[in-house]
């Protein structure tokens, strides 16, 4: 049997190329060892059902799973069809039906819809319509975008547009988009460039924008001895200025426009009247993006697409404390335009790949997962040494999703590192963010706030990809009931040396498990979980879905609460990532 997880690990990559799930190609891919598992006998096609069980089951559910029919396919490579006229499946089909509402009521596990997915089912009817009514409008525009036209886009038109040192995708994306719309010449403020950056770049298909300092006219004169204007993008301090701009001595003369969504500085001033666009939205790309819409400017499909990446970045795909509507409708409209079916897949792989580059490989190099499955490593020249810090907050809601199972509503988070030491180092502040986490669930666009919403568990599972083997994080006494049940007899310790609990219900050697050789949410800890909570789990509280509609609303008044609301108002983005301050909420977990 040692032969299995090989041959579950074959399976499900012939499986993401789109191979057909036949008999002889399996035994092709691993022998016979897998047609007996599967006890496909001489059938010529691979039931769906037993295909599932066998990859995501615990070899008992075959049975269970037998009279089911899996919906959905395509037709599989080289022509033909499955008995009955079923088309071969692929692993998205399976995981689209693991997920779903049927196998929901059939075994009560669920993945609860992202962020993203709830944006995308609100404003896509509203998005398609405006998108096709703007591409309308931009041969004829209207009144109001003639006078936008007119009056505002010369203002800015041949200026070059530069984002902030501790370079992000906003500010690439948003000095690229920029200089589209406005006709002028978009730059970078460092030559170091992360991963996510890259990954985004080349999904949109475009090049990395010039070095600001390299490009003729900004830090020297250009041919015609003359210094060009600038157009600050997604930041205004005079500290995350590129240092040629900001130490030259006539830099309030060049400075001609602001768009930015933070606040502004003590120091931001200038010696004329400049252009500004500031709004208190979660992306500067959502606010190039209204600009397009508004002056009735066509946008590009790759212009579309980094955008689109610019505003899951900075939003956390719409997870962020700073997401506003605005930027979910945009979100939205950016899809059609540039052609993006899955922008929770795009989400993940971009967090990805700047995780691999900021904890794993450092600076100066590079690694991006790719539609293929694969990482690409790269290297940026010019490298100074410096990579952006990935902060606790990102960390646990880059990569993360909601499941329930049996009415208790689970949050998995997964970090993908090359080296687990950078991350379990600031453990303490990734234990006190899953704690927020599961309250933060709670809070509705609207600005109310329904417990029944609130994560029951909220984890962190850290993946070494290079050992191929998993940490997790265990943030409070609830989460350390359910992780026992669900991977029982795997040892625990300190998540990190000298560690405070958070909080009394969890002692500080009870809050990393190694949970050794799994490392995949959807074949391994999703069914671990789903296993627990479907058998019998319960621990002190009931599930927050319990919670009557009365006392839904009203949120549980005690210290801890209060410091989540005071952290939730007081956290700010500072160009790079998320800011807050644990002090009030370490203290409450302390005195709780």
């Amino acid at each position: 049997m040692a032969a299995v997880p090989r041959a579950k690990a074959r399976l499900s990559e012939a499986l993401a190329q789109g191979q057909a799930l036949k008999v002889d190609q399996l035994k092709r891919l691993f022998g016979e060892d897998g047609i007996e598992i599967l006890k496909l006998g001489t059938s010529k096609w691979i039931p769906a059902d037993q295909l599932l069980e066998w990859l995501y089951g615990d070899g008992q559910g075959a049975r269970m799973l037998s009279h089911l029919e899996v919906p959905g396919g395509a037709t599989p490579r080289g022509g033909g069809d499955s008995p009955g006229g079923k088309s071969a499946r692929t692993e998205k089909d399976i995981e689209a039906w693991l997920f779903s509402e049927g196998f929901h009521e059939k075994f009560g596990m669920l993945m609860e819809m992202s962020k993203t997915d709830e944006a995308l089912a609100e404003y896509r009817a509203m998005a398609k319509d405006l998108a096709e009514e703007f591409q309308d409008k931009v041969a004829n525009p209207t009144a109001e975008a003639f006078i936008e036209q007119l009056c505002v886009e010369k203002i800015l038109q041949g200026a070059l547009f530069v984002g902030h040192v501790k370079t992000d995708l906003d500010s690439i994306a948003g000095a690229i988009g920029g200089a589209c719309l406005w006709q002028g010449t978009a730059t970078r403020a460092e030559m170091d460039l992360n991963g996510e950056i890259m990954y985004a770049l080349k999904w949109a298909g475009l090049e990395p924008p010039p070095f600001f300092d390299d490009h003729p006219g900004a830090a020297k004169p250009d041919a015609a001895g003359k210094l060009l204007p600038v157009c600050l993008v997604d930041h205004n301090e005079d500290k995350q200025m590129v240092p040629s701009l900001r130490d030259a001595p006539d830099r309030k003369k060049r400075i001609i426009g602001l768009i930015d969504h933070h606040a502004l500085a003590e120091s931001m001033a200038s010696e004329k009247p400049l252009f500004m666009d500031v709004r208190p939205w979660g992306s500067m790309s959502s606010i190039v993006t209204h600009a397009f819409i508004r002056g009735n400017r066509m946008i590009p499909k790759a212009i579309a697409r980094i955008l689109l990446a610019a505003i899951l970045s900075d939003t956390l795909n719409l997870q962020s404390v700073t997401t506003t509507n605005a930027d979910r409708f945009l979100v939205t409209v950016l899809c059609i335009l540039g052609e993006c079916d899955d922008p929770d897949e795009l989400a993940r792989k971009m967090f990805r790949a700047k995780t691999e580059w900021i904890v794993g490989l450092g600076a100066g190099a590079g690694s991006a997962l790719f539609g293929n499955g694969c990482y690409e490593h790269f290297f940026v020249p010019g490298s100074n040494g410096h990579a952006n810090r990935l902060g606790a907050y990102e960390m646990t809601r880059g990569d993360q999703k909601d499941f329930t199972a049996n009415g208790w509503k689970v949050g998995i988070a997964v970090l993908e590192v090359t080296d687990t030491e950078p991350v379990l180092k600031v453990a303490d502040e990734l234990l006190m963010e899953l704690r927020i986490l599961k309250v933060e669930k709670g809070q509705l666009k609207n600005g109310q706030h329904d417990r029944r919403k609130e994560l029951d568990f909220a984890y962190l599972f850290v993946v070494d990809v290079t050992q191929q083997l998993s940490y997790l994080l265990v943030a409070g006494g609830r989460e350390l009931a359910l992780a026992k049940s669900a991977f029982p007899e795997k040892p625990l310790r300190e998540a990190k040396p000298g560690l405070k609990a958070p909080g009394n219900t969890i002692r500080a050697e009870e809050t990393l498990m190694e949970v050794g050789g799994l490392v995949s949410r959807k074949a391994q800890f999703v069914p671990a979980f789903f296993a627990a909570l479907n058998g019998g789990f319960s621990c002190h509280k009931e599930p927050n879905s319990t919670i009557s509609e009365e006392l839904a609303g009203i949120k549980e008044e005690d210290e801890v609460h209060a410091a989540i609301d005071a952290l939730q108002k007081e956290s700010f983005h500072d160009s790079v990532q998320v800011v807050r301050d644990y002090t009030r909420f370490r203290e409450a977990l302390d005195a709780s």
